[in-house]
């Protein structure tokens, strides 16, 4: 089968990378072509089809001043003809047996679904964040859960700047999911895929296509994972480690401030952000020598070092969709201190592969850390059980079979 795979990049871009990748990988092994469609950037992966990708779309113009260039961004945001016209000349030159949607949202736009339709192509959407029901996209205004667009009000995303701060980001944000709502575009998707219980929950309490949902785990190419644990390990002392962008939504500042009441326990931080320098300004003032920043390091590395550790803490403080990191970690035979939000209570056991706390609470998570630390078997222990837990629950054979149930030609 020829299958096109869309996403915003073809480029590792964080989690929705990683499963496109994967997913891709699969579909080639198992004797099907992947045909990406994407955006034009420069890190991208080479393909043959990268002159049917649309022009590269920098959303942070809208944040500027530039009324013209707000304006072209804006509209390619909201209704994209350029994805629409290059979408066509790809099928006229392709036939496509089915089309799996991922991240596409402000960049592709959904508009490319009534083409897919029209050629009575097959569409499954998984989806990787919230969008559809949520202007912002992550159900964070201004670093607190928010759900105020509930029933489609999404004018709350203008009154609160939940996008960015800004009214201007908000409002496009907002007009996008009007837009996107009044011509329904959604309904062209044959299944919604949801990579975890609590995004299935989500969607479904929303009214969001509830007969079309479909909870179905991601699947995991394991081969890295078991290069990484025959790597020696470089470091000798102990350390656990947090790994992920350094912003609000993921929790290192609360990590940070729970590290204060462990000095004696080193942590390695992997990741860069919007906060890096606050968070390294708050290391220095509290003189947290024992907090190191070791930003963005290669996926090899990053597995390695995770390998090396004791465990790793995912701070989470969004209604995280899965999280990669803690499959990863857990892959690697490493427990998990995580936040209990979102799908992170579905892969950290509460004393059994991990320990939970509440997010953005600094002294549950600082005694978690403790108890975990310092119980050597615990850690082995509950290492065991979440190796065991993640191979099950993030399996890529599984994860095949629930989408031949989706398109049975597979």
């Amino acid at each position: 089968m020829n299958i096109l795979v869309v996403n915003w990049t073809w480029y590792p871009s964080g989690g929705d990378w990683t499963y496109v990748e994967n997913v891709s990988n699969l579909y080639q092994q198992k004797g099907h072509t992947v045909i990406p469609f994407s955006m034009k950037d420069d890190r991208n992966y080479p393909s043959e089809y990268a002159d049917f990708f649309i022009e590269n779309i920098d959303y942070k113009k809208v944040n500027k001043r530039s009324l013209t260039a707000g304006v072209k961004v804006v509209s390619k945001s909201i209704y994209s003809f350029e994805a629409q016209k290059n979408l066509e000349r790809l099928l006229e030159k392709v036939k496509i047996d089915f089309a799996h949607i991922n991240v596409i949202h402000h960049y592709i736009t959904p508009t490319i679904l009534k083409i897919l339709k029209e050629k009575n192509i097959p569409i499954i959407w998984t989806l990787h964040e919230y969008t559809p029901i949520c202007p912002e996209s992550t159900f964070i205004s201004h670093g607190q859960i928010c759900e105020r667009c509930y029933g489609g009000a999404f004018y709350n995303c203008i009154t609160h700047t939940c996008k960015k701060g800004s009214v201007l980001a908000s409002t496009v944000a907002a007009l996008e999911n009007y837009t996107h709502k009044f011509l329904n575009y959604y309904k062209y998707v044959d299944y919604y895929v949801c990579p975890s219980v609590f995004l299935y929950e989500k969607f479904k309490s929303f009214n969001f296509f509830k007969d079309k949902l479909v909870q179905l785990y991601h699947g995991y190419d394991y081969a890295e994972i078991e290069a990484a644990k025959l790597a020696p390990n470089k470091i000798e002392e102990r350390y656990i480690v947090f790994v992920g962008r350094l912003e609000k939504i993921k929790g290192a500042h609360t990590l940070l401030k729970a590290m204060q009441a462990c000095p004696n326990i080193n942590l390695k931080i992997i990741g860069t952000g919007t906060q890096e320098t606050e968070l390294k300004e708050f290391k220095d003032i509290h003189k947290l020598y024992n907090v190191t920043f070791l930003n963005k390091k290669s996926k090899q590395e990053t597995l390695q070092i995770i390998n090396g550790s004791d465990f790793l803490v995912c701070a989470s403080e969004w209604y995280e969709v899965l999280g990669f990191t803690v499959v990863e970690a857990m892959a690697l035979g490493k427990p998990v201190i995580g936040s209990n939000i979102g799908a992170i209570p579905e892969m950290v056991i509460n004393n059994e592969t991990g320990l939970l706390f509440d997010a953005g609470n600094d002294k549950q998570l600082a005694a978690a850390i403790s108890l975990l630390y310092n119980n050597e078997k615990l850690i082995t222990k509950m290492g065991a059980n979440a190796q065991i837990h993640i191979n099950k629950l993030i399996n890529t054979q599984k994860h095949y079979n629930g989408l031949q149930k989706l398109i049975p030609s597979l």
